[in-house]
């Protein structure tokens, strides 16, 4: 009876043990499958756009649950295939076959549009007849799913917010794993999960393709208000340099414009209240009435006061300050200036730097107010500069740039390249760089007999010195290389021994010329890397023997730097043909002076 009572009892414990053991194995099973519930939270928090986080979902469930998993989208009643992961043992076509093939989306969770919607599709055993029903084709496609091996698959719907967003597939082949009932369950439980993910990856998605659509909005806005390239003025030789404050912004509330009007042209530089969008708002008002009426009429004053109406009916503080000038083609003909509530243009001769004209009232301030249109006449040699409120009022450690630094910066300034450089360069060392302000800076003086005044403006015609077809053409074909960025074309025109020195290479402290075909290609990488554009506009050539002189101007741009529209002179030696050395000249009289000296 004793040894009845004693199996009985070890019996008892066997089973109780293996019992035990069943649900040790079970807590541990469930307590895995809660760390990669976890898993799945941790990766779609740390990925980044909708394509990662499914991706890195992806990267959790297998091998650990599937051998392989596919998660498609469904956009529009249409199913977009997003992340695909098999695991290792695969055939080495199965996830490149997965990826590209049409995803097999149950009908009913493509369309989501009745409650069995959400029911999942759970294949325990998969059968030659459920592999047929799957396939889009009784060769290929059906081929492909066969030769996976296909032994359990489970597919689900993946629903947000009340809406089937996509389909999560796991399944089972090469590794000889079957799923269960209990798979199936926790597969229906991590769907929510993959569901809430695919959600908020799709909101950042969304947010993200959002802000793009944004910006890209705002910065084709920002480049159609940009200072276009300044025209070739007959006559007249032009520099100017914008600089909008704010690493992020390329247009301010301050401008400066040239175009084209009855009889001559018009400049005008102006200063619009407020910053950001809405400074940028009024600026184009502001520059579009003034072309438009100026165009119309060849009048300052209707252009002033056009604008006025307009900014007044716009209502709120919209004001501008605006000086307009209007240059003839005619050297005896004075200019027109009309200037309202904006610093008055500056007149430097030699030493002595004087204002013009005076000041009438801002504009969208009063509805009934007239401005004054004056005449100034000045020799070539003599610049007249303009300048916005940005640099008077720019602060550094020494308090504010002001009317005296501004005048002693310009004084004695001997063209509109070097008067430009002065300011920008004395700008930049008095606040270290940080702008508060926009500002913008445009400078002109006539173009007479003296040569060192004509680089930007027709050719001369001085004893001993040829403008040469050819040698223009070659220069023309090199410049129009580089506008290009076609370094193949710029490396047949030079020669193997090419050295090339330039403005560039300062800004990027690359402190030796550029030599060689590969010297100029590291040079046009150096351009794109600082300036988003860089043209050349070609003026004159002057040859003397090998030597060349080219005259032009150069239009630069980059949302650090702003913009520069400067003259520029360049001598370019050749030889055969082909171009053996050049050098960039920021100061025209200084690419003149050189070219004499070598030539005498």
């Amino acid at each position: 009876m004793d040894w009845i009572v004693i199996s009985a009892m070890a019996v008892a414990l066997a089973g109780l043990c293996g019992w035990l053991a069943v649900l040790l194995m079970r807590g541990r099973a469930a307590h895995h499958r809660f760390e990669i519930l976890g898993e799945v939270a941790r990766a779609s928090e740390a990925a980044g756009s909708l394509e990662e986080t499914l991706e890195a979902i992806c990267d959790v469930l297998v091998p650990e649950i599937a051998d392989f998993c596919v998660i498609d989208v469904i956009e529009d009643d249409r199913a977009r295939r997003v992340a695909v992961r098999a695991a290792p043992g695969a055939e080495a076509e199965v996830e490149h076959g997965l990826r590209g093939r049409e995803p097999s989306i149950p009908e009913r969770m493509l369309k989501g549009d009745n409650e069995n919607s959400l029911d999942p599709q759970f294949i325990e055993r998969m059968s030659e007849q459920e592999l047929r029903a799957l396939a889009h084709d009784d060769g290929p496609d059906l081929e492909f799913l066969r030769g996976i091996g296909v032994r359990s698959a489970i597919t689900l719907a993946l629903q947000a917010r009340g809406r089937v967003k996509g389909a999560l597939t796991l399944g089972v082949a090469w590794s000889g794993r079957r799923y269960r009932r209990s798979d199936a369950h926790f597969a229906w439980i991590l769907s929510g999960r993959v569901a809430l993910a695919l959600d908020n990856a799709g909101l950042f998605a969304d947010l993200e393709r959002a802000e793009r659509e944004r910006a890209e909005i705002a910065e084709t806005l920002q480049h159609g208000l940009l200072p276009p390239p300044l025209p070739h003025v007959p006559g007249w030789s032009l520099a100017a340099m914008y600089r909008p404050a704010g690493a992020e912004n390329e247009v301010g509330g301050d401008f400066y414009d040239t175009f084209r009007v009855p009889g001559g042209w018009m400049l005008v530089i102006g200063d619009v209240t407020g910053r950001g969008a809405e400074a940028a708002s009024i600026t184009a008002l502001a520059r579009y009435t003034l072309r438009t009426a100026a165009v119309l009429t060849n009048d300052p004053q209707v252009a002033l006061a056009t604008l006025n109406r307009a900014l007044l009916a716009r209502g709120g503080t919209a004001l501008c300050s605006v000086a307009a000038l209007v240059l003839t083609e005619d050297p005896e003909q004075p200019v027109r200036i009309a200037v309202a509530g904006h610093p008055p243009p500056l007149l430097v001769d030699g030493d002595a730097v004087t204002e013009v004209v005076g000041s009438d009232p801002v504009l969208g301030a009063f509805p009934d107010v007239e401005w004054e249109i004056e005449e100034a006449s000045f020799d070539p040699g003599r610049q007249l500069v303009l300048v916005t409120d940005g640099i008077i009022e720019a602060v550094g450690d020494q308090g504010r740039f002001g009317e005296e630094r501004l005048r002693a910066e310009l004084a004695g300034a001997t063209n509109p390249a070097i008067a430009v450089q002065r300011l920008e360069g004395a700008l930049h060392g008095f606040t270290a760089g940080a702008l508060e302000d926009d500002v913008a800076i445009l400078v002109l003086t006539r173009s007479g007999a003296d040569r060192s005044l004509t680089v930007d403006s027709s050719p001369t015609n001085s004893p001993g010195r040829a403008v040469d077809e050819a040698y223009e053409a070659l220069v023309g074909r090199l410049f129009h290389a580089f506008n290009q960025r076609d370094a193949v074309a710029i490396v047949s025109l030079c020669a193997p021994e090419m050295e090339f020195h330039t403005v560039t290479g300062s800004e990027v402290g690359h402190k030796v010329p550029y030599r060689g075909p590969d010297g100029l290609r590291e040079y046009l990488d150096d351009v794109e890397r600082i300036w988003e554009s860089l043209l050349i506009t070609l003026g004159t050539v002057e040859r003397q023997g090998n030597c060349l002189l080219a005259s032009g101007r150069v239009y630069v741009r980059s949302r650090e730097l702003g913009i520069r529209d400067m003259p520029v002179g360049w001598i370019w030696n050749v030889e055969d043909g082909l171009f053996v050395r050049g050098e960039v000249f920021v100061d025209p009289a200084e690419a003149l002076s050189r070219f004499d000296g070598a030539a005498a």
